[in-house]
């Protein structure tokens, strides 16, 4: 069980490192539950998150694409390497001494940096979720650090507009006996079968 949140957010982003570097050859193409994106286009828009909130937590912009430097599209390769290497950076930032207690300046607004770290938390937490739905595995995270978010995420919903135009689908409902993730995953639009 982890003690902080900052190591909580380190091993969820472990867990997802892990089920992007094992993502089979044939899988990228794969659609995923978030109905935007396939498992490549997800793992790119984590990876664009990740930079996004390194420059929050560091206060300065940071580029909104993942285009490697000549310009072209991510490749699988080059996904799995940048994944690892912008989550360690991001947790570093989240680490820094003071950073969850000043305000910083998200794509939401100005939150705190705890705030900026629970919008990561959960967005790796679901997007972990689809990842591993689309590749037919499961995500074992700590079901402490899951309520923990849910609870979070439940306040986060009640404050934005309802779908289509906020920015999760309409809050759907998982089985009473389902997995933890699978109701923070249904709370954020998620269809939970079986």
């Amino acid at each position: 069980m982890s003690n902080t949140p900052v190591t909580a957010f380190t091993d969820i982003v472990d867990t997802v490192a892990h089920l992007v570097e094992t993502v089979a050859d044939d899988q990228w193409t794969a659609p995923t539950p978030c109905s935007e994106w396939n498992v490549q286009q997800l793992v790119d828009h984590l990876v664009t998150g990740q930079g996004v909130f390194i420059g929050v937590m560091a206060e300065q912009s940071t580029s909104e694409g993942s285009e490697q430097p000549d310009g072209t599209e991510p490749t699988p390769a080059s996904l799995k390497a940048a994944f690892r290497e912008s989550a360690g950076a991001l947790v570093t930032a989240f680490a820094q001494p003071g950073a969850l207690e000043r305000t910083v300046q998200a794509p939401i607004g100005a939150v705190p940096g705890a705030v900026a770290l629970h919008l990561q938390t959960i967005e790796h937490l679901v997007h972990g979720f689809d990842l591993a739905q689309a590749t037919g595995r499961k995500a074992l995270f700590d079901d402490t650090a899951v309520e923990r978010e849910t609870e979070f995420a439940r306040g986060l919903v009640a404050q934005l507009p309802p779908a289509p135009d906020g920015p999760f689908a309409q809050s759907r409902t998982a089985p009473a006996d389902a997995p933890t993730i699978d109701h923070l995953a249904a709370l954020l639009g998620r269809e939970i079968t079986g």
